[in-house]
C-alpha cells in the first residue's frame, strides 16, 4: 500500500525505491502488480482508481 500512497504523491520509481530501501526492480514489479489488479493502463490511472475505491 506505501507504494501506491508514493505513486500518488508524484514519486518515480527510484524515489519511492530510495524512500522504501528497496531496489527499482522491486517497486517497477509492483507497480505492474498495483496496476494489473486495479484493471489500470497506467499509473495515472491505477492511482485515480485507488482513490475511486477509498484505498488511498
Amino acid at each position: 500500500m506505501s507504494v501506491l500512497r508514493l505513486m500518488a504523491e508524484g514519486h518515480g520509481n527510484a524515489g519511492i525505491a530510495q524512500l522504501l530501501h528497496c531496489s527499482e526492480h522491486t517497486v517497477k514489479n509492483v507497480v505492474y502488480e498495483i496496476m494489473a489488479r486495479l484493471g489500470a493502463r497506467n499509473r495515472a490511472h491505477a492511482v485515480a482508481r485507488a482513490v475511486r475505491h477509498g484505498l488511498i
